[in-house]
C-alpha cells in the first residue's frame, strides 16, 4: 500500500516538474526572439530604452504627441531590453527540471535527442534565422534611419542592372571551366598515384596537396604578381621564351579568367585528388586481378572499372565544385587587388553582393536580394545535375 501511495506522488511530482521545463523553454525562446527581433541593433536599442529615447526605429513605429505604448507593447519592449535575463531564467528553469529528474541523464531514450540538439541549435541560429531575415530584408529598404517595406523593387532593380548579368556570366563561365578541369585531371592523377607511380606515390601526393594548405590571400597576391603587366612578370617572361611580347593579362577578359581558373586549379587539384584516392581505395582489388587475367591493360582498367565505380565520388566532387565556382570571391578580390576589376572582368556574383552589401551605403536590402538569387540559382543548377546523373528521380528496380 505504501508503494502504491508513493507511485502517484512521484507521477504528480513529475507533472509539476514538467511545468518547469515548459516555462523554461518558453522563456528561452522568447528571449531569443527578442534578441533576433533587434536585427543587430541591440546596443542602440538598449541605449535608447535606458535613456527613455525614441524607440520607433526598432518597434511599433512613431508615437503621436501624448500617445504612449500599450501594456503588451511595454511588456515586449521590456523583454527585448532584458532579453539576457529572460534567457538565463529559462535556462535556470530547465536546469531545475533536470535536477528534479536526474534519471534523465542516464536515459537511453533521451540521449539521442541530446546528441542531436547541438546540430538543431546551430541550424536554427546560423542557417534558418539568417535565411528568414535575408528573405525579409530583400523586400525592404534598409537605411540608418530604419527600414521600409518596398516589395519587389530590389528584385526589379537587380534584373535591370547590367553589372548583375556581367557577374552572372563571369561566375557561370568560371564554374564551367573549373568543373571541366577539376574533375578529370584529379581523377587521372589519383589513378596514376595509386597505380602507376607507386614508388613515388607518397611524395607525389604530398606535393600535390601542399597548395591546399596555402592561404588564398597569399596565393592571390602571388598570382597577381605573376600576371602583372610588367615585362619581368613570370607569365610575360614565359611568353618571351616562345618569342611573344608582354601583354596586360588582368586588363583582358580572357587573361583575367585564365588567371582565376589557374589559381583555382593550382589550389584545389590536391583536394580533389584526395577524394578520388579515397574512392579508389574502396574498389576491390579482386576486380583488378580479374581484369589482369582477362588481359586488360591500364587504360581498359581505368575506363571499365574505375570510371563506373567512381561515379558517386565524381557526383560529390561535381556538386561541391558547382557551389565553389558560383561562390568564388576571395580569389578574384586578391588577384585584382580589390573588388573593382577593369571593365568588371573579375566581378562575380558574390563580389556583386559584397559591392552593394558592404561597399555602398543603404543597399543592404538589395544585397539580400542578390544573395537569394545566388542561393536559388546554385540550388537549381545542383538539382539539375543531380537529376541528370541519376541521384534524384531514379526509379528503383
Amino acid at each position: 500500500m505504501q508503494a502504491q501511495a508513493i507511485a502517484p506522488r512521484k507521477r504528480g511530482d513529475g507533472k509539476r516538474a514538467l511545468i518547469l521545463l515548459i516555462c523554461g523553454a518558453l522563456l528561452l525562446v522568447i528571449g531569443i526572439v527578442g534578441l533576433f527581433s533587434l536585427q543587430g541593433k541591440a546596443v542602440r536599442f538598449d541605449t535608447a530604452y535606458d535613456s527613455h529615447g525614441d524607440l520607433s526605429p526598432y518597434f511599433f513605429g512613431q508615437l503621436e504627441e501624448g500617445q504612449g505604448y500599450g501594456f503588451l507593447q511595454s511588456v515586449w519592449l521590456g523583454v527585448a531590453r532584458y532579453r539576457l535575463w529572460v534567457m538565463l531564467a529559462g535556462l535556470a528553469l530547465i536546469v531545475g527540471y533536470v535536477a528534479l529528474n536526474r534519471d534523465l541523464l542516464y536515459s537511453q531514450s533521451v540521449a539521442p535527442y541530446v546528441f542531436v540538439l547541438p546540430f538543431i541549435i546551430t541550424f536554427l541560429v546560423f542557417f534558418l534565422y539568417p535565411f528568414i531575415s535575408t528573405v525579409m530584408m530583400s523586400f525592404q529598404e534598409i537605411t540608418g534611419a530604419g527600414t521600409q517595406w518596398i516589395g519587389l523593387k530590389n528584385y526589379q532593380d537587380l534584373f535591370a542592372n547590367k553589372n548583375f548579368y556581367t557577374a552572372v556570366h563571369n561566375s557561370v563561365i568560371y564554374m564551367v571551366l573549373t568543373c571541366a578541369i577539376l574533375i578529370p585531371v584529379p581523377m587521372l592523377l589519383a589513378y596514376l598515384a595509386e597505380t602507376g607511380l607507386s614508388r613515388m606515390g607518397k611524395l607525389f601526393k604530398t606535393v600535390a596537396f601542399m597548395p591546399v594548405l596555402c592561404s588564398v590571400v597569399v596565393a592571390g597576391i602571388i598570382f597577381r604578381m605573376m600576371f602583372s603587366e610588367l615585362d619581368g612578370a613570370m607569365m610575360n617572361q614565359l611568353r618571351g621564351v616562345f618569342g611573344l611580347g608582354p601583354i596586360t593579362w588582368l586588363k583582358d577578359q580572357n587573361g583575367s579568367m585564365f588567371a582565376m581558373v589557374l589559381l583555382c586549379f593550382w589550389r584545389w587539384t590536391g583536394m580533389n585528388m584526395l577524394y578520388y584516392m579515397a574512392g579508389l581505395k574502396s574498389i576491390s582489388k579482386e576486380l583488378y586481378e580479374a581484369a589482369d587475367i582477362d588481359g586488360a591493360n591500364g587504360v581498359q582498367k581505368f575506363t571499365k572499372i574505375c570510371l563506373p565505380l567512381l561515379k558517386p565520388t565524381t557526383i560529390y566532387v561535381l556538386t561541391i565544385s558547382i557551389y565553389a565556382g558560383l561562390a568564388m570571391f576571395t580569389e578574384s578580390y586578391m588577384i585584382f587587388g580589390g573588388n573593382n576589376s577593369p571593365k568588371n572582368y573579375g566581378l562575380t556574383i558574390v563580389g556583386y553582393l559584397y559591392r552593394y552589401g558592404f561597399e555602398k551605403v543603404d543597399k543592404f536590402g538589395f544585397a539580400s536580394a542578390v544573395g537569394l538569387v545566388l542561393l536559388f540559382g546554385a540550388l537549381l543548377i545542383t538539382l539539375v545535375q543531380l537529376r541528370i546523373t541519376g541521384v534524384i528521380g531514379r526509379k528503383e528496380d
